[in-house]
């Protein structure tokens, strides 16, 4: 069983290519991740979550941690974090949706990688809160306890996707126990730029 975590503006069925591909998977929303089980995906926000939930005690046999980054450390870069993710917040919150999506996509984090997304399958005032409450500068950096994680890991970032690839260089370097994964022709969204490769890095899993 994988325990998908999906990322910022991601929906449960971003996930179904898993289970059609035969992978058992299930969804949990990202404030309730469950505190033990097979394998432990998180993507982007959600693998920060991910290894924020196994430093705090969840039991897994072994996590795999898509285009995620270890937090924002230094108060002056924190805080500058902070004032732009207030910003999107508020852009989340009452903006027009079109707008904020194009806006959202265009960054070059993405690559010119767009995943559609109906405002009718968000709550705004949720998706603000997570902006704000779950950002990189408010939750403590990851980097000094990653050697606390024993299990096996998984690291994976898309070639084009250089900051990702160095957050994910360090933290192989850091984890006890982990590999890097560099996938060929994707960006930041690994697993729906490049999801045949990406199923069959997780059928290597054991």
């Amino acid at each position: 069983m994988i325990t998908c975590l999906h990322g910022f503006l991601g929906l449960p069925s971003d996930w179904d290519f898993l289970r059609d591909a035969g992978f058992e998977i299930k969804t949990p929303p990202l404030d309730r991740i469950p505190d033990r089980g097979d394998v432990l995906l998180g993507y982007s926000m959600g693998g920060r979550l991910a290894v924020h939930a196994l430093l705090g005690g969840a039991r897994y046999r072994r996590a795999v941690i898509v285009s995620a980054g270890l937090g924002t450390e230094g108060e002056r870069e924190r805080a500058a974090r902070r004032a732009a993710d207030e910003a999107w917040a508020k852009r989340f919150e009452g903006d027009d949706w079109s707008s904020v999506m194009r806006a959202w996509n265009a960054q070059p984090l993405f690559g010119g990688h767009a995943m559609p997304r109906r405002e009718g399958d968000f709550d705004r005032v949720e998706l603000a809160r997570l902006m704000r409450e779950q950002s990189p500068a408010v939750l403590p950096p990851l980097a000094g306890r990653l050697h606390e994680i024993a299990i096996p890991v998984l690291w994976v970032a898309g070639e084009r996707d250089a900051k990702y690839v160095a957050e994910g260089t360090r933290a192989s370097g850091l984890l006890p126990n982990a590999e890097l994964w560099i996938c060929p022709g994707a960006g930041h969204r690994v697993p729906w730029e490049q999801p045949a490769p990406f199923v069959e890095r997780l059928r290597r899993l054991g």
